[in-house]
């Protein structure tokens, strides 16, 4: 598996953002690492960016909001021009806030869909322009909560299946340009998202190492293999197969890279 062409990247200072975008520059690909700025204007993916090219690889980083059209618009143009037409995009950037469709802040309610779902659609729309004329494939990050009900997460569950349907309509229009629209649906990730004390607290009322020891038992009895979390490399390596040639005929497809959740 090797790439040829540049790759666009959100929520690239991530966990799962971090490991794609090693693993595709590892394979040859001109990575574009976009994700938010810090305090002092720097882009928060430099650090990936700079891993890579110590490495040998290429890639650049760039700040952009993913809320922000025009931002993320002259982000995704100025690397295109840097690194060359892109062929592949992640759509990667989301957040989870949580909270029941009781009680969940209005204002959390707002941010998830505007992060996770426009800022999604936000960033296929100012790739779009810069694809090479032979097309490519684009990746959007669901979730096992886009595939499936969670409670305490009302949000991030409605946003993840909202991925879904973006997916499935892209994926229609763009069929004729050669660009193939899939989502990756990643049970729990060995990140700060969900290997954190109040996510644990939430999930098993328990605090401290007995909350994260219980919550990963938590995890461990919603899968049919014995894990309790992936690492973020093997998501990766998930979405760098449907970035790849090797599935050139696959497209509109919702892959659940879950350790068996929802066979189970």
């Amino acid at each position: 598996m090797t790439f040829d062409s540049t790759i666009v990247v959100t929520g690239a200072a991530g966990g799962i953002g971090s490991a794609v975008c090693r693993l595709l520059a590892a394979r040859g690909a001109r990575v574009a690492a976009l994700d938010m700025a810090d305090r002092d204007g720097r882009a928060l993916a430099e650090p990936v960016a700079e891993a890579i090219r110590a490495e040998g690889g290429q890639a650049v980083a760039a700040a952009a909001d993913l809320r922000r059209p025009a931002d993320l618009a002259a982000a995704t143009a100025a690397v295109a021009d840097r690194l060359g037409p892109i062929g592949g995009v992640f759509a990667n950037a989301g957040l989870l806030r949580p909270g029941t469709n009781e009680d969940l802040a209005s204002e959390d309610w707002q941010k998830s869909l505007d992060v996770n779902v426009t800022g999604t659609w936000n960033t296929v729309r100012a790739a779009l322009p810069h694809f090479r004329p032979e097309g490519g494939a684009i990746v959007l990050t669901s979730s096992i909560a886009g595939a499936t009900g969670m409670s305490g997460y009302a949000g991030y569950v409605v946003s993840k299946h909202a991925v879904v349907g973006m997916m499935r309509s892209l994926a229609h229009e763009l069929g004729p340009r050669s660009i193939r629209v899939n989502t990756v649906h990643p049970t729990s990730v060995n990140t700060p998202m969900v290997n954190n004390p109040d996510h644990a607290e939430r999930r098993t009322g328990k605090r401290g190492p007995e909350g994260i020891a219980a919550l990963r038992e938590f995890y461990r009895n919603r899968h049919l293999l014995p894990v309790a979390w992936l690492e973020p490399e093997d998501v990766a390596h998930a979405v760098a197969w449907l970035l790849s040639a090797e599935a050139r005929y696959i497209t509109g497809v919702a892959l659940p890279v879950d350790a068996g959740l929802l066979a189970k």
